[in-house]
């Protein structure tokens, strides 16, 4: 069953998941929602992802990165409006105190929250997030490790953004992957914002898949899916993300994509993604647009910007009887 649906209005739709293991009996999904009928929950109760914030605030410790940051940061960037943001955090908080009022037991921070890796930034995110009171995970987008032009290897920037700057975000878990069990769900975050998934990170994926039990997967960037083969930009794991497919790089100031493409471990994450019957939905962003994919039987929810005032809520209620 292959389809993909855009969703600028009220959707609702019905699809089996997963049948092998009798996991999920249907799902269903609306404006801003996503209802999975899970046979066998333990509770019911609510999740929400967003993504693409794309915050920013400065204070002195950015001025030594100005030149790195002055794109994305725009004004809130230049050293006379350090202390003021872009104003961005507004939607964020919007989205917390619905999740609030929804009664939501984690929030997902899918990436790119930040516009760049600054620690006002960070420590503004955080203090939001622990101010917030809610069980939360975070896992990095392109931009939140990325100072444009600032030199060195994608996966090298990322892990030292990660230990200077983005390490708090963590509370504690692995930077590049995570999961956390509520109720009988499984959620794990894998971080895939250099388009590319490690070996670690398949082992990891691997193990969680490896307990059968129900699993949300959330990462920066979606699973490449053939109907968005025009789109290189849509997709871990898509065949054509190469050196000469990448039209973007001058503009972020970074090193191209490689021109071999993508690793066998891409690939081999992608194809564990699509082929396991206990992986109930995809969620990621990236995109700044509202997608909904259904391929082989794998259900994948792409975000709008968070910016735009975009979230989903995700509810796991009890099945009904057949």
């Amino acid at each position: 069953m292959k389809k993909t649906l855009l969703l600028p209005l009220l959707l609702i739709m019905s699809c089996a998941t997963a049948p092998k293991h009798k996991i999920v009996q249907n799902i269903s999904i609306e404006e801003k929602q996503v209802n999975y009928y899970v046979n066998n929950l333990e509770k019911p109760f609510k999740a929400m992802f967003l993504a693409d914030v794309h915050y920013t605030i400065e204070d002195q410790r950015g001025e030594p990165f100005y030149d790195y940051s002055k794109r994305m940061g725009g004004s809130a960037a230049k050293p006379e409006n350090y202390g003021k943001s872009n104003g961005r955090e507004s939607s964020l908080l919007k989205s917390l105190d619905k999740a609030k009022r929804e009664n939501v037991q984690l929030v997902i921070l899918g990436g790119d929250i930040l516009n760049f890796p600054s620690l006002a930034s960070a420590e503004s995110l955080f203090e939001i997030m622990e101010n917030s009171k809610m069980q939360w995970m975070f896992i990095s987008g392109n931009h939140d490790w990325h100072y444009e032009g600032e030199q060195g290897q994608a996966a090298e920037l990322r892990a030292k953004w990660q230990a200077k700057s983005l390490k708090p975000l963590y509370q504690g878990e692995n930077p590049l992957y995570a999961a956390k069990t509520i109720n009988g769900i499984n959620f794990v975050v894998i971080d895939n914002s250099t388009y590319e998934i490690t070996p670690e990170q398949l082992t990891f994926f691997k193990s969680q898949v490896d307990k059968k039990t129900p699993l949300v997967l959330a990462m920066h960037i979606p699973i490449y899916t053939p109907e968005h083969l025009g789109n290189v930009y849509y997709g871990c794991g898509h065949p054509n993300w190469n050196e000469k497919n990448d039209t973007n790089y001058e503009l972020e100031r970074r090193v191209k994509w490689p021109t071999t493409g993508h690793t066998q471990t891409t690939y081999d994450f992608r194809n564990l993604v699509l082929e396991s019957a206990n992986v109930i939905g995809v969620y990621a962003g990236h995109t700044h647009k509202r997608i909904i994919d259904i391929h082989d039987n794998i259900f994948q929810y792409v975000v709008d910007s968070n910016f735009n005032g975009d979230d989903v809520i995700i509810n796991f209620m009890n099945a009904r009887k057949q």
